[in-house]
């Protein structure tokens, strides 16, 4: 059964409210206290797999296994990619700054303009190549502001981040006559599973050993919480949403309204005030998407105006 596809200006504030969600997580993350990122990613995804069920478990009621079904591999990849961009980006930033981390996934709607037109034989029409060079050198503004000492890891974990975030673009639009969105139950056990197996590992940085090390506090508790309902859970489905009326290199375009609102949030939670560098590149970028997003819309009534005739 196909799911319910919205115009693309719906498509396009879908995708864009997801990808501010996303931006949450940085102030979230901020909100914690005396806890390492994998217990974070753990207790986000047991949120994101528990929303993610009750939700479609309501939706679906007894067809939600069918459903999963249908969706098949393609959902068990796209979520594992997206687990995947998630792990390695969070994993560049311990080997590089996170301005070049940034920039360099920032690459992410050229490479899925590449896989889009390789697999789904999207056209990329000129605008979109126009806004996503428009919106790369936003980027690099943004770079240019935090420049500082990077490692080769690091700029290849990013890149790579970028690419699996690509792939998962390309699967949204490959599986859009099912549901996706059971993709990201998917993503939440494959998260769940590493970095669990992580935690139990034994390692001289922590002070507790076994199960004691899952214990994280009420207050974080509440954090992961509202990094698993609100950053993950419904930045995701919003940009699944999106995603069915949204060509996959737009996809990845529109998301990098992320990076852009990211600092924002965590200047207004822990004062962290970025470089006005920051805002400069954030206003080209989000300049890009909107001309970009304009012009399309324009076409598409155009093209439909003389189909009509």
């Amino acid at each position: 059964m196909t799911s319910r596809t919205f115009s693309y200006g719906a498509g396009v504030l879908f995708v864009a409210a997801g990808a501010a969600c996303w931006s949450l997580g940085g102030a979230l993350v901020r909100l914690t206290e005396d806890i390492d990122v994998w217990q974070i990613i753990f207790y986000r995804s047991v949120i994101v797999l528990v929303c993610m069920c009750a939700w479609l478990g309501l939706r679906f009621r007894t067809t939600l296994f069918w459903r999963m079904q249908e969706a098949g591999l393609c959902a068990v990849i796209a979520g594992i990619a997206v687990g995947t961009a998630g792990l390695t980006f969070v994993a560049s930033l311990f080997y590089t700054t996170v301005a070049e981390a940034i920039f360099m996934v920032g690459i992410a709607p050229f490479l899925s303009a590449i896989l889009g037109l390789w697999i789904l034989r999207e056209r990329i029409p000129p605008i979109t190549w126009i806004a996503m060079v428009v919106a790369l050198t936003g980027m690099a503004i943004i770079f240019y502001g935090n420049r500082g000492g990077g490692a080769i890891t690091g700029t290849l974990l990013a890149i790579y981040s970028a690419f699996c975030f690509s792939c998962y673009a390309v699967l949204l639009r490959w599986g859009q006559k099912t549901d996706m969105s059971v993709a990201l139950i998917w993503n939440a056990i494959y998260l769940i599973l590493v970095s669990g197996l992580v935690i139990l590992l034994p390692t001289g940085v922590r002070e507790v050993h076994g199960l004691e090390q899952f214990s994280i506090g009420w207050w974080n508790l509440g954090a992961t919480v509202l990094m698993g309902a609100i950053q993950l859970t419904l930045g995701l489905v919003l940009f699944t949403i999106g995603s069915r009326s949204v060509p996959a290199a737009q996809l990845s375009l529109i998301a990098l309204v992320e990076p852009v609102l990211s600092p924002l949030w965590a200047w207004l939670v822990s004062s962290e005030l970025p470089p006005i560098w920051t805002f400069i590149g954030g206003a080209v970028i989000v300049g890009a998407i909107v001309i970009q997003a304009i012009f399309a819309t324009r076409d598409r009534r155009h093209a439909r105006r003389a189909a009509s005739i």
